[in-house]
């Protein structure tokens, strides 16, 4: 791996290991709390459509912001009008769609979960207008992520999430008997707003400045709405398969949301540290595409080469022990209180296929960025639109005969269907993806996750315990790297050098 993307990802994951140790405290609080019952389902209905608007206007924000002050970076004014005419904008937006989700949540709480009865859905739109605000603040905060990574600080917004999830913990541990599950709606919303207020005194120290502006006509947000509406179409079309998978849960067992939604937020946790590295190309892929010159190829295709290539050291070592592990981390994690075996099944059996997409996943992650690092924001569009009408195809077709765990299954193939179209689109149009060596630095570090699971396996078939079993695998998986040559020492080339990157 790259040193300089060695030191960046470290500061990151540093901050991320904070973040994630609470949040898995958060995870095994809230699962002791409410279990995998009617009020954890009612719980995920309600917040799933403020958290999926959070993604697809957040997404486009966050896009938009990067790209706006990476192009003013070096420049006297640095845009910071048009940045605020960003921020109002976001926040007027904000607000309309925090009244309106208000307003209709008993509508809306029918169409999510149409197999709710009565009571059920009366429950989740209580708890759906507790957790309205959650879309101001979670869009808000997405502008100050992307003034952050922009001038190269990943560190704030890596830690933040955990003093979230200290208030959230804070909340339900204090309130959950007299609110009930009430009380981690209450306690999300009042995390966002302490993360808003810790990453906007983080851009001000960062240098970032308010300028007041509602201009309209500046050149900043046009390009900004240029680039921001296919990001949201098209993050708009993978969170539905997000909204049409508890469509179809609701009419499951119950619990059956739940165990969905316990697995996806365990897949969270590795997730996060697999996608640091594509936070931190983000931003100097986006200055390399800014350069001129006869070098900026040259220069893209060794940054693509090498970012992908720790993507893979970093993701398939991590979605390997993440299979195979699965129920002993769900026991351990999970299991306790109201959460009984038959919830750790039934989350492990989840978990089992979610898993299994943690890779592709990140690559069309990766892929996505790149594209919005060229100013092209349209080109994933369709492959996300063939992800969610092959996710509608499988779910119809297999629920009946898999229940929930196929719900998570047809997520992971769709996953695999969008990338491979996307990657298909995307080597026509962006040349470092066709450059020499790119199948080579991917297959080197994938072979080493291959040797891993090998020793995983014979380690086991030996009678070694699974801790015994995992300690072969990445001792394996170490020396697959080493003996393949797939670490090395060079610098990643772009103009967001991490080697720039503050602590603060």
């Amino acid at each position: 791996m790259p040193s300089g993307l060695l030191r960046t990802c470290g500061i990151v994951s540093g901050g991320l290991v904070v973040s994630r140790i609470s949040g898995m405290l958060k995870l095994a609080v809230v699962a002791a709390l409410f279990g995998t019952g009617d009020a954890m389902d009612a719980f995920l209905v309600a917040t799933a459509l403020p958290l999926a608007l959070v993604t697809v206007f957040g997404e486009a924000v966050y896009v938009a912001t990067v790209k706006l002050v990476s192009r003013h970076r070096g420049e006297r004014s640095d845009g910071w009008g048009e940045v605020g005419a960003l921020v109002n904008v976001t926040v007027l937006a904000g607000i309309a769609a925090s009244a309106l989700y208000w307003a209709f949540s008993p509508l809306l709480v029918r169409i999510i979960a149409p197999g709710f009865p009565a009571g059920l859905q009366s429950e989740a739109c209580r708890l759906a207008r507790c957790a309205a605000p959650i879309i101001l603040l979670g869009t808000v905060q997405q502008v100050f992520h992307g003034i952050l990574h922009a001038r190269c600080r990943f560190a704030v917004v890596a830690m933040q999430l955990g003093v979230a999830n200290a208030v959230a913990i804070g909340t339900v541990w204090c309130f959950s008997s007299s609110l009930g599950v009430g009380s981690y709606a209450i306690g999300m919303v009042l995390g966002d707003l302490v993360c808003c207020v810790v990453t906007c005194m983080a851009a001000l120290r960062g240098g970032a400045r308010y300028v007041f502006s509602f201009d309209c006509r500046c050149r900043g947000l046009r390009d900004s709405l240029h680039l921001g509406w296919p990001v949201a179409i098209g993050m708009g079309t993978l969170q539905a398969t997000c909204l049409t998978d508890r469509w179809f849960a609701s009419a499951l067992p119950a619990g059956s949301i739940s165990a969905l939604g316990y697995a996806l937020l365990l897949l969270t946790v590795p997730l996060s540290f697999v996608r640091t590295v594509v936070d931190v190309a983000f931003p100097a892929l986006a200055g390399i595409f800014h350069e001129r010159g006869g070098e900026r190829e040259r220069r893209l295709g060794e940054a693509v080469r090498a970012y992908l290539k720790a993507l893979v050291m970093v993701g398939a070592p991590v979605s390997v022990m993440l299979v195979l592990w699965r129920q002993p981390l769900v026991g351990i994690l999970l299991q306790r209180g109201r959460f009984d075996a038959a919830s750790t099944d039934a989350t492990s059996r989840a978990l089992l296929f979610y898993a299994l997409g943690l890779m592709p996943l990140a690559f069309r992650h990766f892929l996505t960025r790149l594209s919005q690092s060229a100013g092209d924001s349209l080109t994933p569009l369709p492959s996300n639109v063939a992800s969610l009408g092959a996710n509608l195809l499988l779910n119809f077709a297999l629920v009946p005969i898999l229940g929930h765990a196929a719900i998570a299954l047809s997520l992971t193939a769709c996953t695999v269907v969008g990338t491979g179209l996307l990657f298909v689109q995307l080597r026509r149009k962006v040349p470092a993806l066709r450059v020499p060596g790119l199948v080579s630095a991917v297959a080197r570090p994938a072979g080493a996750a291959a040797a891993m699971l090998a020793a995983y396996f014979a380690a086991e078939r030996l009678g070694g315990s699974f801790v015994f079993a995992g300690l072969a695998g990445g001792a394996a998986y170490a020396a697959g790297l080493a003996a393949l040559g797939a670490v090395g020492a060079r610098r990643v080339p772009g103009r967001a050098a991490p080697a720039q990157v503050s602590p603060v």
